[in-house]
């Protein structure tokens, strides 16, 4: 998306470009709402239920392995966990450091966009005038 130094962009065209962009990242980002809220508090909410998708499954873990150790078989117990439980906090929290990965580089492109709308010189239709007293 980067353009040539010596190339003028127009407004409108770096408007359209970013529209398109960013409805590629609404596809991408999935479960964040773009425009709605600041995506930190999104994701802090997903951090939380992350967490959440991880002390749960720990406590169904140490449930299943106190039974199991009561008839005599932790070592069954401890597969079970491993096998079962742990994979969902693991998928919870992958998951979530792909979402924060893709907000992030998101966040990056929205800064340069804005960045190179406020470089852009002011169109004939916008130019700004000034009145001298006469």
């Amino acid at each position: 998306m980067e353009t040539h130094p010596s190339t003028p962009v127009h407004d409108g065209d770096l408007d359209t470009r970013w529209r398109l962009r960013e409805n590629q990242w609404r596809r991408k980002l999935g479960r964040l709402r773009l425009g709605v809220e600041p995506i930190e508090e999104q994701l802090a909410r997903y951090r939380r239920v992350t967490w959440a998708l991880t002390v749960v499954p720990f406590v169904v873990g140490l449930m299943f392995l106190s039974l199991f150790t009561v008839f005599g078989r932790p070592d069954i117990g401890l597969i079970l966990i491993t096998i079962l439980l742990m994979s969902i906090g693991l998928g919870a929290w992958l998951d979530y450091e792909q979402l924060a990965r893709r907000a992030r580089c998101y966040l990056a492109e929205r800064t340069d966009y804005l960045r190179e709308k406020e470089r852009l010189p002011v169109g004939p239709m916008e130019t700004k005038t000034t009145s001298e007293p006469g």
